[in-house]
C-alpha cells in the first residue's frame, strides 16, 4: 500500500520562503491523495540534481520503494548542475523546507538533497564561449539539439530507473522548455519512447506557463506571487494539483 509521495524538483516544488507561500502543487497532491510528502526539491536546481537526488534516495532507502509514489517536476534544462568542493558547502539547508514525518526520518536527506550542488546556466554563458578558442566550444554547436537531446535523456533515464524499480510515478514539466522542440529535428524517435500516460503535458503547457497565463488578470485573480514573481502563489499550486490529481487518476497511475 502507498503510504509516501516522494517530491523532487526545483523551486516549484519547495517550499522555499514559507512566508510567501505555505505550501507547492506537490504538497497538495500528497494532501488530497493521503498520503506522506517526502521534500526533496531545491530551488535554483536543475534536472541533473533531480535525477542523480532520485536514485540515491531509493537506493539509500531501498524499503520505501514498495509505498512510495514519485512526483518529478523537471526544472530548465539549461540549467547545469555540478558539486562543489566541500570548503563552499552551504552549513544548513534553507529555512522553509519541509520536515520528514517520524516514519521516515531515518532516511539520508541531506548527503545528496541541495548542500553539494551548485547550478549554471548554458544559455548564460553561450555568447561568452563563442569565439573564445580556449572555451573548448566548437562553432557548430547547436544549442537547441544539444538541448533536447539532454532534456530527453534525462528523462528516460528517469523513467528507465523508476520502472526498473516498479516504482509508480507522475513526470511534468514544472519549468518551460521552449529548446526541447525548436530546431532540433531528428530526435523524435527518443521522444516517442516517452511514457506519456505518465507524463502529464508532455508536449503541453508547463506549470510555470499555466501561472504566467494569469498574469493579464486582475490582481486578485493571478495565480503568481505578484506580477514580477513568476513562482505560483498557493492558488497557482492548488489549481495545479488539481490537474495532476485528475491525471493520474485518468490513467490509473495508484
Amino acid at each position: 500500500m502507498v503510504e509516501n509521495l516522494f517530491i523532487n524538483g526545483c523551486s516549484f516544488l519547495q517550499i522555499y520562503d514559507k512566508h510567501k507561500c505555505s505550501t507547492t502543487a506537490g504538497h497538495k497532491l500528497a494532501e488530497t491523495m493521503g498520503l506522506n510528502p517526502i521534500g526533496y526539491a531545491a530551488a535554483g536546481r536543475g534536472n541533473d540534481r533531480i535525477l542523480t537526488t532520485t536514485k540515491l534516495f531509493f537506493y539509500d532507502n531501498p524499503e520505501l520503494i514498495k509505498d512510495t509514489f514519485v512526483l518529478i517536476g523537471w526544472s530548465h534544462v539549461v540549467r547545469n548542475d555540478y558539486l562543489v568542493e566541500s570548503s563552499v558547502l552551504e552549513k544548513s539547508p534553507k529555512e522553509g523546507l519541509p520536515t520528514p514525518t517520524s516514519r521516515v526520518r531515518t532516511f539520508t536527506r541531506n548527503k545528496w538533497k541541495d548542500t553539494q550542488w551548485r547550478t549554471w546556466k548554458l544559455t548564460k554563458s553561450i555568447k561568452r564561449a563563442r569565439g573564445n578558442p580556449r572555451s573548448g566550444l566548437p562553432e557548430s554547436f547547436s544549442v537547441h539539439k544539444n538541448l533536447r537531446l539532454r532534456y530527453l535523456q534525462q528523462v528516460l533515464s528517469m523513467q528507465d530507473f523508476l520502472k526498473l524499480k516498479g516504482i509508480n510515478y507522475c513526470m511534468y514539466n514544472a519549468l518551460s522548455n521552449p529548446y526541447v522542440s525548436q530546431g532540433a529535428e531528428g530526435l523524435d524517435r527518443l521522444a516517442d519512447e516517452v511514457d506519456k500516460r505518465r507524463f502529464f503535458q508532455f508536449d503541453g503547457e508547463s506549470h510555470l506557463e499555466f501561472v504566467q497565463n494569469s498574469m493579464v488578470k486582475p490582481e486578485s485573480n493571478i495565480l503568481t506571487l505578484s506580477k514580477t514573481d513568476d513562482h505560483p502563489n498557493d492558488k497557482g499550486h492548488t489549481f495545479w494539483s488539481e490537474k495532476l490529481y485528475s491525471f493520474i487518476k485518468e490513467n490509473e497511475l495508484l
